[in-house]
């Protein structure tokens, strides 16, 4: 693995034992299903794809707040599988998370400079003086006025909230920080200043970013490197501008014919029907029910992820739909 390479997922699954019914027994829920990839610093990869398809079961795979049911997880070229807690709890410190909700992932009941402070005071060694001064730099770095710092989270907005939750991931300088779905509980006037926040704070610290979300406008402005995720899987990965443009998965191009403001390839695919369960995925192909292209063999054979015309995609007939195209 390249020196240059700080996150590297190896095959990863997370299945979740759930119960049927009194005597029905019990199935697995197959939340991921044989995820990889690399990210180097200073990059951000976005992750897309619809709710369930298992976006944030790889988020919390990615910060160590679950194991993997399989596979390995290497972070700055360390594999977490056999890790103690003692070199888990450093680990942690590497790899931060921005959640969703401002409005729920801050304490209500506890001041912005005790939460800015409170990483440092579990993994640092610092004086009360410097944690002091990393809380008024940071505050000052994303834009909030560091004489508010003892204020609490109900006396800011929405977007000044998701700035604080912000500082707070940034605290340990952290060589990669996964966002899900950062702004979409934003206002859309809020939203682009927010990215603009994310995207400053990755050219002054050089941080990787594992970016989830549903929203390829935002996507499209944030990311480097794009993977679409269905049932579980890795559809299609690529650079950004190889996806927009010519999208060749018939999942990624339904995606972005949802989005036409985003979408360079101009198509109106449309797919049949809803997201199957993942209790009962189909066989082969999991898209072939809803896919306009399927055929028998898409019903029979499970597609691997392959190189083709610069980007990883997984499906049977990708020559036949990148020549039509």
């Amino acid at each position: 693995m390249s020196d240059n390479i700080v996150l590297k997922a190896d095959n990863l699954h997370r299945h979740y034992p759930v119960s049927l019914g009194i005597g029905k027994g019990k199935a697995l829920v197959k939340a991921l299903n044989g995820i990889s990839f690399e990210l180097a610093a200073g990059k951000t990869l976005a992750i897309v794809g619809e709710s369930g398809c298992g976006k944030s079961t790889l988020a919390r795979q990615l910060t160590l707040i679950e194991e993997p049911s399989s596979g390995e997880l290497y972070i700055n070229n360390e594999g977490t599988a056999k890790l103690g807690k003692r070199q888990l709890k450093h680990l942690r410190t590497q790899i931060q998370m921005v959640f969703q909700n401002p409005y729920g992932s801050l304490n209500p009941s506890q001041t912005i400079a005790y939460q800015l402070t409170e990483p440092l005071t579990i993994h640092t060694n610092l004086s009360a003086q410097e944690k002091q001064d990393k809380v008024v730099a940071m505050m000052k770095q994303v834009g909030l006025r560091p004489e508010h710092a003892g204020r609490y989270p109900h006396m800011f907005s929405g977007g000044q909230r998701q700035r604080i939750a912000l500082a707070r991931a940034m605290m340990l300088n952290p060589k990669i920080v996964v966002a899900d779905e950062p702004t979409s509980a934003l206002d859309v006037s809020i939203q682009a200043q927010v990215l603009n926040l994310f995207m400053d704070l990755q050219d002054e610290f050089h941080t990787a970013y594992v970016f989830i979300s549903h929203n390829l406008s935002v996507v499209r402005h944030v990311a480097d490197d794009v993977m679409v995720m269905y049932l579980g899987r890795a559809v299609e990965h690529g650079p950004k501008e190889t996806i927009f443009e010519r999208p060749l998965h018939p999942y990624t191009q339904a995606l972005l014919a949802a989005a036409p403001s985003v979408n360079g390839h101009k198509t109106d695919l449309k797919l049949k029907g809803e997201l199957p369960s993942p209790l009962n995925p189909p066989p082969g192909c999991p898209l072939h029910q809803r896919c306009p292209h399927a055929n028998e063999r898409c019903a029979q054979e499970e597609p691997p992820l392959r190189e083709f015309q610069g980007r990883l995609v997984a499906c049977l007939r990708v020559e036949e739909i990148a020549a039509a195209a």
